[in-house]
């Protein structure tokens, strides 16, 4: 009898911490999930060592959903349980359809949509996306180097306002399409514009995103790891909140 206590034991504290890890990992496929961000293509909205949190029941669920994409397929037309797409101007992470990283974009333009770009300038559907010069400035990247940008205003349709960087008008994937984005894909880009890898380019870019990739819809800025050191005619990123901050 006492033999068989230590075993009892065991089984009894092994089946405890499964279900608390049975309990977290449904909470991160179901609910909310936090990420960190690894690059700067999306500034000034997200800086490099932001963690946010990933709202993961806004756009219904896929194989995507869960860790390591692992979950079965559906067989619907988006490949989504409960799924609904985006507003344009939402921030989405998703899977790369090809290499599987996870990523981070804002969408620009919905299935059915037509889009172009012009010397940098957005059009959607035959009408250009207003956008307001705010600032010129340099600042210190995260790798080291010393960026000139524009700071834009830009509106999208909705009246959806987001703040967006372009070192010039010239760059690669500054001109693009007109292109109409097909059934069950979204168009995405990151609002560093002159420094986002996205739906304008072919692998390793993004091309039109499949709606089924959605991992969920970037809701907050949990906190940030960001520090920047104040330097002579170069602008330290500056931003009203960097903790609990709801992202726009």
């Amino acid at each position: 009898m006492l033999s068989k206590l230590p075993w009892k034991k065991i089984r009894s504290e092994f089946l405890f911490f499964a279900c608390i890890l049975a309990v977290l990992l449904t909470f991160r496929t179901t609910a909310y999930g936090m990420y960190f961000i690894p690059s700067e293509s999306m500034l000034p909205t997200l800086a490099v060592g932001d963690r946010i949190l990933v709202n993961k029941f806004a756009y219904g669920y896929s194989r995507h959903s869960v860790p390591f994409s692992i979950g079965p397929e559906i067989a619907t037309p988006t490949g989504r349980l409960f799924g609904r797409l985006p507003a344009h101007g939402d921030l989405v992470v998703f899977k790369h359809p090809d290499s599987r990283e996870t990523l981070i974009k804002r969408v620009i333009g919905l299935p059915g949509d037509t889009i172009e770009l012009r010397e940098g300038r957005l059009f959607l559907n035959d009408a250009e996306a207003p956008r307001v010069l705010d600032d010129l400035f340099r600042y210190r990247e995260h790798h080291g180097g010393v960026a000139s940008v524009a700071a834009f205003s830009e509106t999208l349709p909705g009246g959806r306002e987001h703040e967006i960087y372009e070192r010039g008008d010239n760059y690669r994937g500054d001109d693009f399409g007109p292109a109409v984005i097909p059934a069950n894909h979204l168009f995405v880009m990151g609002d560093n514009r002159d420094n986002s890898i996205d739906s304008r380019f072919p692998y390793p870019g993004v091309g039109f995103l499949p709606v089924e990739n959605l991992v969920g819809r970037a809701d907050l800025l949990m906190f940030s790891l960001n520090r920047q050191r104040e330097e002579e005619d170069l602008k330290k990123l500056k931003r009203q909140r960097s903790f609990m901050a709801p992202l726009q």
